[in-house]
């Protein structure tokens, strides 16, 4: 691009508007921000030039104009054609300059949101109106400065800056610059080619200037800003005279409504300014002082004075009527400097005729005109100096009192005329009132004068002092002062009938009376007797008006005059008096109060019209009476609007009286019907009330014929809000409400109003009442849930709200553009609109917490997309991009962000994905996102937020509608292009380069996070949100998340964040509100960020497992890896969450982590929350007992009446009671108060730190502690989305306060209690942010847990553990949780009570010793589980004591549980395997048995919880078999165990996944003798039974149940218990006593099930051609392997008691044996034909099924041995993905399916675990049959021989065969393999289990050859004797087995004697 053209810098100017919007937002009373007056400054040339600073046009910048680019002082100005062409032409139009215009024609395409092509086809109107704004906008900052400046004048030196401005204005000319201007615009003419509209624009807005300009001016003269001298006076005068003359343009101008105003309004302004610089209140101090008139000279010198008089004089005030004021004014100016001394040297001034120039202003009518001016919009409507101008005319007036000493008779209408005129400049300005009050006061010291003079005739005279006090009541204090001035300094005057007696003094005209004297007009009003008085004046011959020596209340003779006059319906008086007290009672509250109870004072005569009532409700019944007796007419409606205010103000003094007092009167006519609140809403008003249509025709007649803004209207509203405040539930109540929405809020905006802005304010008043509404739905009763109701389902509501806020930004702009729309119109608007907008926010945020199935009628209302004109969505979607006002933008944005939410709770087909908008609304929608994130200025923080929260619903709820409007390529990666589609110019600075897309914008949020995070963490809070919702739909979002990832630094940069704020140390008190917010934000960065962190590891690893899916599927494989390798190559060397959380391993990160996030218990502040509200409770209930209601609510009031006589009934009080009346404390007192001030101040004692003592008094405080009166209502949340803010608030102090009615204590007798709430309140917010803090620290604590867990598992499956935590760091962080946690537990143990957070924060750290505990478990040492078990002991010992009836105690609780569970389990595998202690631990294992010892009591309690009960046995069952020995446990199971329970529980359908837990735990308990034995008595075997009963009837094998992750088998734990009691009982009688029972049992009624465990299967066919059928093909499992093993074990325990066995088994247990045999020699014929074939076929399939068994056969073998059973089970034992039914039939099967070879098969874990447990069935079928034959020889002993038919079946010599050398290959195998290193003990004990196996065989061998008479198997003994040999070979050196050998060896001798001898192995 070429050079940019330079042009002159003055020609750039930043627009106005933005910078007059902040300087009306500031605050009048304060100095202006810094960054306001940086602006101030940098624009102080334009502010002193002002409008000519816009230069006319000029050659030079039309040539500019033909550059590309533009360079104005430092910036760049890039020049589109289009643009150029619309600035030259528009440039004569405005007599501007041509860059100027260019600048202006761009500026009007974005700020009226419009395209380019639209102003260049449509006319100059828009560009024109931007122009004269930019004008106005400028006048008016400079009109501000000079204000604010004025405002600060007398302030302190922080008003320097604004007043150093100001000055410098002034010193730079800026009058003598405004005098030019306005000339120039006084003589300018329109511009050649003006059509109408244009030229009437240009009119108007020349005009408006003018006034401006003149406004200027008057605050620079205003006050002495700057001086006016006289030949700046004769210019203003001429400029005056002039307009009057018509030799300006003023009236020429005046060709419309707008300009016709504002021609008229600058006559007006500068005739104040010729009065104001005349500076008459500095002549009056002046003459005060005796100042010389050689002093005045300074300012006007003779000369100027004659001159000006000169000028004066030639006004024709019989011309024009605005003379008059100015020649009034010169005469007072005249008369008072001719009052000054030395006066006399000047001739020329006392020859000046200063009467005759009042003479002629009163013939001009100057006070009416005076009048007229106060009536005028400059006074009423104008923003201008409105005080400032009023103050001249009290200037004026008073300056013409005081020189002219005007002293009338009240008849005089000059006085009225000058009441008028006082009235109008007092009312509505605090400002003058204030002064008139103050007695040094030297300018209103004339009107004080005339106010004593008036007030002489009271109350003779009432109508004159009412008004003029009325308007002088204006401020808090003002009221006060006319209160007090009535009240106080008020006498009586009345008529009184001369006679001589009654002559005291003819010359002083005193009298006396000689009887009382009744006042005329007061009835009951008595004058004493004997009381003097001055006569005033005489109105007759005998008849005077007498002020009498007797003062008595104004306020009271008032009251009473109206109490007298209710039936006077036209009496101007009774308006008046109403005026009045409203505005008293409106502005002072003490005022109110004070006027309530002004009748305790004065008793009334009982009358018809007041009676004998409460003081407090006199006042009140006087207006309401009033107030239903008025008829139906314009005055009336008035009167009543004014009563109906003074009723809602005094209501919120006395809510109770007031209220009951109001609805009784029934001055609204409501008839009720039913009792609406308690049948409900049902959508028809017509049927539950009844107001008569007096109050309807009431407020439409207040609307067309008066003209104060429809003040009934108003009133009746502010009443019916002040009565819902109250929590007054009356069907009245109702009425009134349904009479607000349904008949003003639907209708209103169809009257006709005198004032259009006027239905704005009753609009916003309506929508204030329906926020009242849904905010008493929280915190009420049934009004609040009526309410609701009809605010749901009545649709006019809705259609009347929709009507407002179903508009568009444009058409938000149009009105701007319009001369026919005022102002005040459009703010009315706006403040509606925004006012809606919260009313939907609130209705929709409290529909989302409870969605309906069906869509209530306002749902349906508000997601119509039928609404006219527009949907709501299409309009909250426009607003958002309305500029103007943030506050709707906002507003807008929070609705849509609440729609999008609730949508996704509604049906998928009832919103595309669209939501209704067309492409153009969704294309600005994105652009104005873009521009509020891209370029917001940094001050609109809300805007922002709720921009982000936005785009953070659409993304977490919408993700279609998101994708379709935000996640577009220009967001993604282009520049984002201007609104509408258009490119739009822009100013480039050259030396800031701008983020272009949303992408970027985040990006930078996080490269900022670091400051951020310290400086203003709730912005980056909420965009972490915004990334957090993104992460969360990280499947949908990826290419944008990878677009957010892409910077290098992306995850540094976040974790920089966190470990910044563990950095920073949290001050532990003394946080403000907002210091706690944004620690509590910190805190909830710090979990956003975690959970980003998690989100991405879980998404990775999903990718990972995505791509090792692909590798298995050749047909998507290479698409697929080729995505995740792209995804991959995006970024190759960025950091990633796994290596960030590896850093914090390795250094400091993770410990401060953890101790930033350590709970620390404060409960204090809750708790001290608590009982000061219980004290304030206690102090309420004595003040009620006292008759005095203060100002509680009526819902409060009836609250503390239950709570109090509760309280009275408590057993507690009446002990009390009975002592108190005993020992005589009474003293005059009644008990009850006397009980109860003494418990407030035990209360108080508590809140101070004294603990009441155990008794009465503790037991009251409980009650009161517990009833939560003032703790019930939670605080409302008003934060942001998806946020933790203050809705998690315990106590809501706002409402407390409300209900308390605390702001108005100070004006009533309960002012001196006011202390005690307010501690109250104190405590109540150190207790809330205490919890929000709380709430912030979980929220991070279980985010922090969560990102450890997945790392770690992600670490896990990479093969890189989580070890990288170095061993001292993970036992630091255990142990400063552990310290934390045990702190905690002994705070919760001494205090009476915590909240949910503390258990949940407890459980969070549970977790995180879970984690870190699981992590590093094998590097733990035995002192940290003596730790962590004394920890979790603790916890559980103390959260017992809480009680099941807590949720989140039960999770802790199990949760602790678990933890004291995986700790046991850890110590048992660190202590040495299968539970053997390390020599060099000993101590450890000694102070680990003595706390397991501590904890079975503790467990045993726990067991006794349903939901503990599992998690507690399963510990208890692993301490007693790893940690203690029977003799120590025993006592305390026995003691403290609820056996009967838990064997209850195994007949509890319920409990079925407690039942292998139980039996487990069974099994240790049966394993000792007393525990067998308290099995038997708790009934046991009738549980067991009872139990196989239920669920093995058809044999399904196992139990399952919902709450089961798999079946559970139960058949061997059963078998397994009774087999240890039998055992454990011996021979003892309890034992004879079951033997019986469970043999016949288990080998009759179910000798199914022992059939099916003993049952072996077929060996699979040689034939591979014959087909097995398929119903054989089953497989078995490990589970199935180790119940036939635990059926083995208690049939060898049974057959021990031979003769219990032999009666009941002697029919069956043939078939058993037999069983037996076969099973034998399955197993031994099994490994037969191993190697034989090529292809091997497995005898015995048993894969893995559990998730334990398949994580085995990832495991190497252990026992390595290729023989036998280990080395078939290998073929047996692979993994399939699916497996065939479980058999119902047998337990051990087969398959025919051919496996894979031998060869290629490998042994696992998994196949060795199946193989052993073969071998242990193998040798208990042996020893089974052992038994058998040994019992068969014991008997054969006995009888003497052999009976061999009787004798019991027993193996084949080939199978024993079998069986023998299978054992000895695999010993002989395991030896040599072991012969030079240790042995495992997994090893040994397999082998000691074959050489036992062994033995048993030979054993039973010997039977079969000695008593069968089997002879030997040919060549058996020396195949025998090989394999013999070479085992006792390989056994040598192995000590382990000395005595199985030799067992051996012996059992070798006797079936082959010599053997050993021969092969020489003894």
């Amino acid at each position: 691009m070429a050079n940019p053209k330079s042009v002159d810098a003055s020609l750039w100017w930043d627009s106005f508007s933005l910078l007059l919007n902040d300087l009306e937002n500031a605050s009048l009373s304060d100095d202006l921000p810094p960054k306001l007056m940086k602006k101030l400054k940098e624009n102080h040339s334009w502010f002193v030039d002002t409008v000519s600073r816009f230069k006319p046009p000029n050659q030079n910048s039309r040539e500019a104009l033909n550059s590309q680019q533009l360079k104005i002082g430092s910036r760049l100005l890039n020049i589109q054609p289009d643009l150029k062409e619309k600035a030259l032409e528009i440039s004569p139009y405005l007599c501007l300059d041509e860059v100027q215009s260019y600048i202006l024609v761009e500026r009007s395409v974005k700020n009226y949101n419009i395209a380019l092509e639209s102003v260049l086809q449509e006319s100059l109107h828009l560009v024109l109106l931007q122009y004269y704004m930019e004008r106005q906008c400028l006048l008016k900052c400079s009109r501000w400065i000079l204000m604010h400046a004025l405002s600060l004048r007398n302030g302190s030196k922080e008003a320097a800056d604004i007043l150093e401005e100001a000055t410098k204005l002034i010193s730079d000319g800026l009058d003598c610059k405004l005098i030019n201007v306005l000339q120039h615009l006084l003589s300018s003419s329109h511009p050649d080619q003006m059509d109408v509209d244009l030229f009437t624009l240009w009119a108007e807005a020349t005009l408006i200037e003018e006034n401006l300009v003149l406004d200027i001016l008057f605050l620079a003269y205003y006050e002495s800003f700057c001086n006016c001298n006289g030949e700046r006076w004769k210019q203003l005068c001429l400029f005056f005279k002039g307009i009057l003359s018509g030799s300006y343009n003023v009236g020429k101008l005046a060709i419309s409504t707008i300009a016709l105003r504002s021609s008229y309004q600058a006559k007006v302004q500068l005739l104040l300014i010729l009065m104001e610089t005349l500076d008459l209140e500095n002549l009056l101090q002046m003459v005060h002082d005796e100042t010389p008139f050689r002093q005045v000279a300074s300012l006007f010198s003779l000369t100027d004075v004659q001159e000006m008089d000169a000028l004066v004089s030639s006004f024709n005030d019989f011309e024009t009527k605005e003379t008059g004021p100015l020649i009034l004014t010169w005469a007072v100016f005249v008369c008072l400097i001719s009052s000054l001394p030395e006066k006399e040297e000047n001739n020329a001034l006392m020859e000046i005729d200063h009467v005759g120039y009042v003479r002629q202003a009163f013939e001009a009518a100057s006070l009416r005109y005076f009048l007229e001016i106060l009536q005028s919009d400059l006074l009423n409507e104008s923003d201008g100096p409105v005080a400032g101008y009023r103050s001249v005319l009290r200037t004026s007036i008073s300056a013409f009192i005081a020189s002219y000493e005007i002293n009338v008779q009240l008849e005089d209408s000059t006085l009225n005329l000058i009441l008028d005129i006082l009235c109008k400049v007092y009312r509505g300005e605090e400002s003058l009132c204030i002064p008139f009050w103050d007695k040094g006061s030297l300018i209103d010291a004339p009107l004080q004068c005339l106010l004593r003079k008036i007030e002489n005739e009271f109350p003779f005279r009432t109508v004159e002092l009412v008004r003029l006090l009325s308007s002088l009541s204006e401020g808090t204090w003002p009221a006060e002062c006319v209160y007090n001035f009535l009240d106080h300094s008020v006498g009586i005057s009345s008529l009184f009938e001369i006679t001589n007696e009654s002559l005291v003094d003819d010359i002083s005209q005193i009298v006396e009376t000689r009887a009382p004297l009744n006042v005329p007009g007061i009835e009951g009003l008595l004058i004493p007797r004997n009381t003097r008085g001055h006569i005033l004046r005489l109105v007759g011959t005998n008849t005077a008006l007498v002020r009498w020596e007797y003062e008595h209340s104004g306020v009271l003779v008032l009251l009473m005059r109206l109490a007298q006059e209710l039936y006077v319906d036209s009496n101007g008086e009774v308006f008046l008096t109403l005026d009045l007290l409203s505005r008293m009672v409106s502005f002072n509250t003490a005022v109110c109060y004070a006027l309530m109870e002004i009748g305790s004072s004065f008793h009334v005569q009982p009358t018809d019209v007041t009676g004998q009532s409460e003081s407090s409700v006199w006042v009140v019944e006087i207006i309401c009476t009033l107030v239903r007796k008025l008829s139906t007419n314009s005055s009336s409606a008035a009167v009543m609007a004014l009563g109906v205010n003074i009723l809602a103000k005094m209501l919120r003094c006395c809510p109770s009286h007031v209220a009951a007092a109001a609805l009784k009167a029934n001055i609204f006519h409501v008839v009720v019907n039913s009792g609406i609140l308690k049948s409900g809403y049902n959508g028809s008003s017509s049927e539950s009330w009844l107001l008569s249509g007096k109050l309807a025709k009431m407020v439409l007649i207040d609307c067309e014929q008066n003209d104060n803004n429809c003040p009934l209207t108003t009133a009746v509203l502010d009443f019916t809000i002040q009565l819902m405040e109250t929590g007054f539930e009356d069907d009245t109540v109702f009425a009134l409400i349904v009479f607000s929405l349904q008949y003003v809020l639907v209708n209103h905006e169809f009257w006709k109003y005198k004032v259009k802005h006027t239905r704005w304010t009753i609009t916003l008043k309506v929508l204030e009442l329906i926020k009242k509404g849904i905010m008493l739905t929280s915190h009420t009763g049934k009004l609040g849930k009526v309410i609701w109701e009809m605010l749901l389902s009545d649709s006019s509501i809705h259609n009347s709200l929709l009507h407002i806020v179903c508009t568009t930004s444009q058409a938000l702009e149009n009105l701007y553009v319009s001369r026919l729309i005022d102002p005040t119109e459009i703010d009315g608007l706006s403040k509606a609109i925004s006012s809606v907008l919260d009313i939907l926010l609130d209705m929709l945020s409290k529909l989302s917490k409870d969605m309906s199935s069906s869509l209530s009628i306002f749902l349906r209302s508000v997601l119509s997309l039928e609404t006219k004109p527009i949907s709501l969505v299409a309009a909250v979607v426009s607003l958002i991009s309305y500029f103007r006002n943030p506050a709707i933008q906002i507003g807008a944005a929070k609705v849509f962000s609440m729609l999008l939410i609730i949508s996704d709770f509604l049906p998928p087909n009832l919103f595309a994905s669209s939501f209704g908008l067309d492409d153009k609304q969704i294309t600005d929608l994105r652009h104005t996102v873009s521009h509020i994130v891209l370029e917001l200025p940094a001050g609109n923080e809300d805007l922002l937020v709720a921009i982000v929260n936005l785009l953070a619903a659409a993304a977490r709820y919408q993700p279609a509608f998101f994708v379709t409007v935000f996640a577009t390529k220009e967001n993604m990666d282009d520049q984002m292009s201007n609104t509408g589609g258009v490119e739009r110019p822009s100013i480039e600075a050259p030396t800031e380069s701008k983020r272009s897309s949303l992408m970027d914008a985040f990006q930078g949020y996080v490269e900022t996070s670091d400051s951020l995070i310290m400086n203003n963490p709730r912005v980056l809070l909420n965009v972490l949100n915004f990334l957090k919702a993104l992460w969360e739909r990280g499947a949908q979002y990826t290419n944008i998340l990878e677009r957010l990832k892409s910077p290098e630094g992306f995850w540094k940069q976040l974790s920089n964040s966190i470990s910044l704020v563990c950095g920073v140390d949290a001050p532990s008190d003394g946080l403000i509100d907002t210091e706690a917010l944004n620690l509590a934000y910190r805190y909830q960065c710090q979990s956003a960020i975690m959970e980003i962190m998690a989100y991405d590891m879980f998404l990775q690893k999903k990718l990972v497992h995505v791509e090792s899916q692909a590798k298995q599927a050749p047909e998507s494989g290479g698409r697929v890896e080729s995505l995740v390798s792209n995804e991959k190559s995006k970024s190759p060397i960025l950091c990633h969450p796994n290596e960030v959380l590896s850093t914090w391993c390795q250094g400091s990160v993770l410990i401060n982590l953890i101790k930033s996030l350590a709970y620390d218990y404060d409960n204090e502040s809750y708790f001290h929350a608590k009982v000061a509200s219980s004290l304030v409770t206690m102090h309420v209930i004595e003040k009620l007992a006292a008759g005095d209601p203060g100002s509680l609510s009526v819902s409060t009031l009836q609250k503390i009446s239950i709570i109090s006589n509760k309280l009275k009934s408590q057993p507690a009080f009446s002990e009390l009671l009975a002592q108190y009346s005993q020992h005589g404390y009474s003293e005059g007192k009644e008990l009850n108060n006397l009980i109860l001030s003494d418990l407030y101040y035990h209360l108080q004692g508590e809140l101070e730190g004294r603990k009441i003592s155990a008794g009465p008094f503790k037991e009251l405080s409980q009650y009161l502690l517990e009833s939560k009166l003032l703790q019930g209502h939670h605080h409302k949340y008003d934060g942001d989305l998806f946020v933790i803010g203050k809705d998690v608030y315990l106590f809501d102090p706002q409402h407390v306060q409300a209900e308390l009615g605390l702001e108005l204590w100070d004006y009533s007798k309960w002012k001196t209690s006011k202390s005690i709430v307010e501690r109250m309140l104190g405590h109540m917010m150190d207790a809330n942010l205490m919890m929000l803090l709380r709430k912030s620290k979980l929220v991070a604590l279980k985010a922090f847990v969560t990102l450890l867990t997945i790392y770690g598992n992600d670490s896990g499956e990479s093969k890189t553990t989580i070890s990288n935590i170095s061993d001292e760091l993970v036992i630091t962080c255990i142990n400063h949780i552990c310290e934390c946690f045990q702190a905690t537990i002994e705070s919760l143990a001494s205090s009476t009570g915590a909240s949910e957070d503390t258990f949940r924060f407890l459980a969070a750290h549970v977790e995180l010793l879970l984690h870190l505990m699981s992590s590093a478990r094998k590097s733990l040492t035995l002192s940290v589980f003596i730790l962590v078990l004394k920890t979790s002991g603790s916890g559980i010992r103390v959260l017992s004591d809480f009680g099941p009836s807590i949720t989140e105690v039960n999770q802790t609780l199990e949760l602790l549980l678990m933890l004291l569970l995986w700790t046991v389990e850890f110590s048992c595998l660190n202590s040495g395997s299968g539970g053997l202690i390390d020599k060099d631990s000993v101590e450890d294992m000694a102070k680990i048995s003595n706390v397991c010892l501590g904890l079975l009591p503790i467990l045993c309690n726990c067991i006794a919880t349903a939901d503990q009960c599992t998690l507690s046995l399963t510990s208890v069952d692993l301490i007693l078999r790893s940690f203690l020995t029977p003799s120590s446990w025993f006592p305390i199971i026995q003691n403290h165990l609820q056996l009967q329970y838990i064997i209850l529980k195994l007949q509890d359908k319920n409990s079925l996944v407690s039942v292998p837990i139980i039996m487990k735990f069974f099994l240790t308990l049966a394993r000792v003798r007393g525990g067998a034995e308290m099995l038997v008595n708790h009934g046991f075997i009738s549980s067991l039974r009872f139990l196989f009963a239920g669920y093995m009837d058809g044999m399904p094998l196992y139990i399952t149940s919902d709450k089961m992750e798999k079946p559970q088998r139960i058949w061997g734990l059963g078998l397994a218990v009774i087999t240890a009691m039998v055992q454990s009982l011996g021979d003892s009688p309890l034992c004879r006593d079951i033997l019986d029972d469970v043999i016949r049992y288990l080998f009759s009624e179910k000798a199914n099930l022992i059939s099916y465990y003993l049952s072996a299967p077929d060996f699979p066919s040689d034939d591979h051609d014959k087909k097995r059928p398929r119903g054989q093909r089953r497989d078995t499992s490990l589970t199935v392997l180790r119940e036939t093993e635990n059926t083995l074990l208690l049939m060898c325990v049974l057959a021990r008691h031979w003769n219990s066995w032999v009666k009941v088994m002697k029919e069956v247990d043939s078939h058993l044996r037999e069983q037996c045999i076969h099973l034998l020699a399955f197993i031994s014929k099994g490994t037969q034909r191993l190697g034989e074939l090529s292809s091997v076929t497995a005898p015995l399939l048993c894969p893995p099924v559990l998730k334990e068994e398949f994580d085995c056969c990832n495991m190497p073998s252990f026992i390595n041995s290729k023989n036998g059973w280990f080395a078939l089970s290998a073929i047996g034992c692979v993994s399939k993905l699916k497996f065939s039914a479980v058999s119902t039939t047998t337990g051990l099967i087969i398959k025919s399916q051919a496996t894979e070879s031998a060869d290629h098969v490998s042994q696992t874990h998994f196949s060795d675990i199946v193989a052993l447990q073969i071998y242990r069935i193998t040798f208990l079928l042996l020893k089974f049959l052992c038994l058998q034959a040994e019992g068969a020889a014991r008997r054969a002993e006995e009888v003497g021989y052999v009976d061999l038919s009787h004798f019991p079946e027993l193996p084949m010599p080939d199978i024993l065969h079998g069986l023998q050398d299978q054992a000895i290959k695999i010993v002989s195998e395991l030896c040599e393999a072991n012969k030079l290193k240790q042995v495992h003990k997994e090893v040994q004990s397999t082998c000691c289990l074959l050489l036992r196996i062994i033995e048993m065989a030979l054993y039973l061998e010997l039977c079969v050859v000695q008593i069968c008479g089997v002879r030997p198997v040919l060549g058996r003994v020396e195949d025998f004797s090989k394999e013999v040999k070479k085992l006792i070979r390989t056994t040598e050196g192995h000590a382990f087995l000395k005595t199985s050998v030799k067992s051996f060896k012996q059992m070798i001798s006797f079936i082959y004697p010599g053997l050993l001898q021969t092969e020489e192995l003894l």
